[in-house]
């Protein structure tokens, strides 16, 4: 068999191949883009949780505050920020100290992951202190 044809049929023995190689490198980097997506969406999705458990904090610790307008501060920030599913605050204050926890679900792009925010802070409250 002359060289000429056997080079023939290597080029045809591996015909299609840089179609599959083509194929694998464009799904990982899909794979990557998403992965880089979703953390950048959950990062956004805490910030938000964050903003509203300082809001919920700050009316609950006032002078004031009560935990049910704490909670209602909570509510009306996610609702302005809202990216965030199946969100619960949950607000208490005793006589020294207010907490505030929000939580919730972020969007989704990857099939399968499920990935949930969770803020949690805690802050005097204010008290009268009368001058001396």
């Amino acid at each position: 068999m002359s060289d000429v044809a056997r080079g023939a049929r290597r080029g045809r023995d591996e015909r299609g191949a840089l179609s599959i190689e083509f194929l694998l490198v464009i799904s990982a980097l899909m794979l990557v883009f998403l992965l880089m997506l979703q953390y950048a969406v959950k990062a956004h999705a805490h910030r938000v949780a964050e903003a509203a458990a300082e809001d919920a904090l700050a009316a609950a610790s006032a002078y004031d505050g009560t935990a049910i307008s704490g909670e209602e501060a909570a509510i009306k920030t996610l609702g302005e920020l809202g990216n965030l599913s199946n969100t619960s605050v949950a607000v208490t204050r005793n006589g020294e100290t207010a907490t505030a926890t929000v939580t919730g679900d972020v969007e989704q792009f990857l099939p399968f992951v499920t990935v949930h925010v969770t803020v949690r802070l805690e802050g005097p409250v204010e008290h009268f202190v009368e001058a001396r």
